[in-house]
């Protein structure tokens, strides 16, 4: 099972906001300078969702995307909806008394720990909120265990009934199998060094249209690594060679070869072995791809009952608007 905290976040970007309520706080710890929310009477720090609403905008800037005021409230409060979701889960797996909380509670920071070099959202904790996020963690899977997440499994005919809707969307492209041979001219190369290669790859053609192996000619003259496996290229789709090259040996049928094919990369001379038309994928290719995906959404559904249940018992306080 995934971490309660990577599950929660990819299961419950979808919650809605939760309603504001009234309830007795606990004493918030030291680290935190306000509660942004309380939940039943325990605190959630303005210090922790700052921690993860720089977390989720830093990966959109990452991406080249501006952020504007509106969007980084918006993330703020879908953040602070995601931490309401886990402390909920969180208390509710308290109540189960985990057995090895301890053990598992430090399996779980060291995994956090790990993550830091990895850049990971944890990585700027500091030990207190590690160590309770760490718990939090631990019991948000334990709570979800209990309830059933890791035994979901869908219908096959859920599973049929999705690849039917979708067929089209499991095309599988034309392709070939193709060989080739490519005397390189790099980019910039001088006029004698263009002349030179061209020379070479007319002589190639020349020693195929006398018989020569097309397999052993690559393997001798090929610049390509292909030159191991004969010239080899397995089966490619349009858009694995350049535009020139797909030109030509799409137009080609099984046991033709090419003439002189002039690309970025330099003179290439190119047969091809079989060609696949365009087809769609059979059910049994596409069953564990559609189940995995399926899960996931069956997942996100059951969190998003389950926390809206736990919601409707739990007294909730908002501080921020």
């Amino acid at each position: 099972m995934k971490t309660a905290r990577n599950l929660i976040i990819a299961i419950l970007c979808t919650l809605g906001s939760i309603p504001p309520a009234h309830g007795v706080e606990k004493v918030v710890a030291p680290f935190d300078r306000a509660a942004v929310a309380v939940v039943n009477g325990t605190a959630i720090s303005r210090d922790e969702l700052d921690h993860f609403i720089e977390f989720s905008l830093s990966r959109r800037r990452g991406a080249g995307r501006k952020v504007s005021e509106e969007q980084k409230k918006r993330v703020e409060r879908e953040e602070l909806d995601k931490l309401i979701a886990m402390e909920l889960l969180a208390q509710a797996g308290e109540k189960l008394n985990p057995a090895d909380l301890s053990q598992k509670i430090q399996a779980r920071r060291e995994a956090i720990g790990s993550s830091v070099s990895h850049g990971g959202s944890m990585a700027a904790l500091p030990a207190d909120r590690l160590n309770e996020t760490a718990r939090r963690d631990v019991l948000v899977d334990a709570y979800l265990a209990s309830r059933g997440i890791d035994a979901i499994k869908v219908p096959e005919t859920d599973l049929r009934a999705y690849y039917e809707k979708h067929k089209t969307g499991f095309k599988k492209p034309e392709s070939i199998v193709a060989r080739h041979i490519l005397i390189k001219v790099d980019k910039g190369a001088s006029p004698e060094t263009q002349s030179e290669a061209l020379k070479k790859i007319e002589s190639i053609r020349d020693r195929l249209g006398a018989g020569a192996d097309f397999s052993v000619l690559a393997s001798e003259s090929s610049d390509c690594a292909s030159a191991a496996k004969g010239g080899d290229l397995g089966e490619i789709q349009r858009g694995f060679m350049p535009r020139e090259f797909d030109q030509i040996a799409f137009s080609l049928k099984p046991g033709e070869t090419s003439g002189i094919v002039k690309t970025r990369h330099g003179y290439h001379i190119i047969r091809v072995m079989e060609r696949h038309p365009e087809t769609v994928r059979a059910f049994e290719e596409m069953r564990d791809f559609i189940e995995q995906y399926l899960v996931k959404d069956y997942k996100r559904r059951k969190v998003e009952e389950i926390v809206e249940e736990l919601k409707r018992a739990a007294t909730v306080e908002i501080r921020i608007q």
